[in-house]
């Protein structure tokens, strides 16, 4: 799990890489260019249906936005089905409704805020996949990452609820009280020894999820090559993160998936909450990941695709941190 003193870190190491960058750029917002398809590539807050809608239907769960209450779900979709604010950040206020009751009542406090409601995608595992494209090279580059969402395992002794505080007072970033909400049948029960519970269902750092290096082989032009055509070449998005469910790495590999989310070049590079690797290592994974940035812009440019300027830039950031500000008021859905 990550700890608050280690987010602040790396964004310590965000702003710094961010300005060097931009000055050998000769451009603040340079990376406003890498995915022209995107409002600001990304750089703010995005309509994730709008991101989603421009690619293939067949590798994004179903969905749809809205606003207010939901008489009934469309016939190609069924619960459970997640919610979550169109334009939110960092797994801010998904909730898993399992019936028109529950996500009605997500739809009462969210108030007049659009909400992307989809359908859940019930596969064993979530990876974060960073793709970066060249367009005038032709080079790709693709790193995944595993997350693992909070879990408790049975001891013979403990009850449900007490593993859950256990895990809470080692975790502070896990939603304790929505989690034993959806456990409230099970609180009482013993676990047997061994068994694991899953907690959660968001593979975010703010709710309690890690992050784990997994063995890719050395041939991945399979996946390169789907990401290539479903990304670059029908939706220009030349850098980004995909939030990718799939049952195994295999099918992952194999381009049996869907994507959840992805997210631009606001993204973060998921090594870098990689525990068991040397901090300079991810410190090094950080830098890369900003040089990529810098020079696919670079590319994107020759092209003929154009930045933002600095006053243009410094205005969208201060609306869209008031807007933000606003949507984070459907955080409370987690502690009603």
């Amino acid at each position: 799990m990550i700890s608050k003193k280690e987010i602040w870190f790396w964004h310590s190491c965000f702003a710094s890489l961010h300005l060097w960058n931009s000055l050998v750029a000769k451009r603040f917002f340079f990376y406003t260019a890498n995915n022209p398809s995107m409002f600001y590539s990304g750089a703010f807050l995005n309509n994730k249906s709008e991101l989603l809608g421009k690619l293939n239907p067949s590798i994004v769960p179903k969905g749809f936005s809205h606003i207010g209450r939901v008489e009934k779900l469309p016939k190609e979709m069924d619960f459970p089905v997640i919610a979550k604010p169109e334009m939110g950040v960092t797994g801010l206020a998904i909730k898993k409704c399992n019936n028109l009751l529950e996500l009605n009542d997500y739809m009462s406090i969210a108030c007049n805020e659009s909400i992307r409601i989809e359908s859940y995608v019930d596969r064993a595992m979530e990876f974060g996949v960073m793709f970066y494209y060249y367009p005038v090279t032709g080079k790709s580059e693709v790193s995944i990452i595993e997350k693992r969402y909070p879990r408790v395992i049975g001891d013979g002794q403990s009850t449900l609820e007490k593993l859950i505080d256990n895990t809470a007072l080692k975790n502070q970033f896990i939603r304790r009280d929505e989690i034993k909400r959806s456990f409230d049948r099970s609180l009482d029960k013993v676990l047997e020894k061994g068994v694991v519970v899953v907690l959660d269902y968001v593979g975010n750092a703010s709710n309690g999820s890690s992050f784990h290096r997994i063995n890719v082989p050395t041939d991945d032009s399979k996946i390169k090559r789907f990401l290539v055509e479903h990304l670059y070449v029908q939706a220009s998005i030349c850098f980004t993160r995909l939030d990718i469910k799939a049952n195994s790495l295999n099918d992952l590999l194999d381009c049996d998936f869907l994507i959840i989310e992805h997210n631009g070049v606001k993204s973060e590079p998921l090594n870098i909450f990689i525990k068991d690797a040397t901090l300079i290592s991810r410190y090094r994974a950080y830098k890369h990941h900003w040089r990529s940035m810098r020079l696919i812009s670079e590319e994107q440019r020759a092209l003929g695709h154009q930045t933002i300027s600095f006053n243009e830039g410094i205005r969208e950031f201060f609306k869209q941190r008031k807007k933000l500000k606003n949507i984070s008021a459907v955080m409370s859905i987690e502690k009603e």
